[in-house]
């Protein structure tokens, strides 16, 4: 299947702290209103560190139109096992209100729950959408990724931005809606986590 988006326009590498120190931070944020240009953005992001050789985790989501649809067919990818499926109900020109597939969501939450488990270099979640700020979708794997300190690359609108940090607390670090600025914390926060994963434990180096 063709992926569609509109390409993004490349910022000097730059990376805005919501705290002291950017390099602790865990979450990296990309705050948005146009969520076209999110999903390309963080697809994007997501084929460059694979083609790295990272193993990253979450989704990525692509949007397809449709002749004679006024709105896109809306997918989603799992980014370590590979599987796709369509999240979006048709519903018609005409339908009002949300047409996300709710089924789909047991899949997407059951993905980014095996990404937890085998502890990925990195963890994309193309957004924290309504159902997050009201206390459902995958807010409580976001959770246990947190907990489990894999780095989460976050796509969150303005709209549900306070929610959010509510959610998370302020271990965040806002990145700029760059390819490159994004793809540079991404490697920062693996190589960092990387490092505190396999440093030995003070017992171990005084043995």
């Amino acid at each position: 299947m063709e992926w569609h988006y509109e390409p993004a326009t490349l910022f000097p590498v730059e990376i805005r702290a919501e705290r002291v120190d950017p390099a602790l931070s865990q979450i990296g944020v990309v705050v948005y209103d146009d969520g076209l240009f999110r999903d390309a953005l963080l697809a994007r992001c997501a084929a460059g560190l694979v083609a790295s050789g990272y193993r990253l985790g979450g989704v990525v989501q692509s949007n397809t139109r449709r002749s004679g649809r006024r709105r896109c067919d809306m997918y989603v990818k799992d980014l370590l096992g590979g599987d796709e499926i369509k999240i979006s109900l048709d519903r018609g020109n005409e339908a009002r209100g949300c047409r996300l597939d709710p089924d789909a969501f047991a899949r997407i939450n059951a993905w980014v729950e095996r990404a937890v488990l085998e502890r990925v270099d990195l963890l994309i979640i193309n957004k924290f959408g309504r159902e997050e700020a009201h206390g459902r979708g995958l807010r409580s794997v976001i959770a246990k990724a947190l907990i489990a300190e894999i780095p989460l690359v976050i796509g969150v609108s303005t709209r549900n931005l306070c929610e959010f940090l509510t959610f998370v607390g302020d271990s965040t670090t806002r990145l700029k809606p760059d390819i490159e600025a994004i793809t540079a914390w991404c490697r920062n926060a693996i190589e960092d986590g990387a490092h505190h994963r396999f440093q030995p434990r003070l017992s171990s180096a005084r043995a």
